[in-house]
């Protein structure tokens, strides 16, 4: 069953266009090393929020993160803890150094009744 891990932020003040560089780098970096060093991941999505009636952009970001599973994720923060290995390359690709620190949230998704769910 698939475990969801869902991050929002926003960007450090004036530092915007060194964020939206830094994702695309992280992006890419994934997609090279996706099969050796994130194994346990499903997919990896990025969202800004917008203002419900105008569709304006908030200035936070979402990144939705799909694992296997509970234990897969469990397994890949062990594993990626202290950046060590393969992971050092990947830290230096990691955008938190733009983001700013206080507005992070982090939150835990895990799927319910999915026989209820609907695809159309």
């Amino acid at each position: 069953m698939s475990f969801f891990e869902v991050e929002t932020w926003k960007p450090k003040p004036d530092l915007k266009v060194e964020h939206d560089e830094m994702v695309r780098k992280w992006f890419a970096f994934l997609k090279t090393h996706q099969k050796e060093l994130f194994p346990e991941w499903k997919s990896a999505r990025y969202y800004h929020e917008v203002e419900r009636y105008t569709g304006q952009a908030t200035g936070r970001y979402i990144m939705v993160f799909e694992y296997v599973s509970h234990k897969g994720f469990m397994a890949y923060k062990e594993r990626r803890k202290d950046w060590s290995g393969p992971y050092a390359e990947y830290k230096k690709v990691d955008p938190y150094v733009f983001f700013d620190m206080e507005t992070v949230t982090e939150h835990y998704w895990m799927p319910e009744e999915e026989e209820r769910w609907l695809s159309f």
